[in-house]
């Protein structure tokens, strides 16, 4: 088991995600144990994962499945819409 500091796991952080795979990594917070990186298999499946361990990310889920769906033309327009202009340079005369 690695046991790692935060500053330290973050500055290495591919290589702790490798580490990760072959043994325990511990990152601790101010020298207390956080928690653990854990590598994804092939059998495991995100969204289920969320839905079990976090409440607030089901019922946001449900929420926008709740709202009807937009096609994707409708999606490009509310998309333009909310798109910032971008601000030309203003020429001297």
């Amino acid at each position: 088991m690695k046991i790692v500091p935060l500053s330290e796991a973050k500055a290495r952080l591919s290589h702790y995600a490798q580490a990760c795979a072959h043994e325990p990594v511990v990152i601790t917070v101010n020298g207390k144990p956080a928690f653990e990186l854990v590598p994804l298999s092939e059998e495991d499946d995100l969204i289920d994962r969320l839905l079990a361990d976090h409440p607030r990310f089901r019922s946001e889920l449900e929420e926008r499945l709740a709202k009807p769906a937009l096609s994707a033309d409708e999606a490009l327009r509310a998309l333009k819409m909310k798109a910032p202009r971008p601000r030309g340079r203003k020429r001297r005369v």
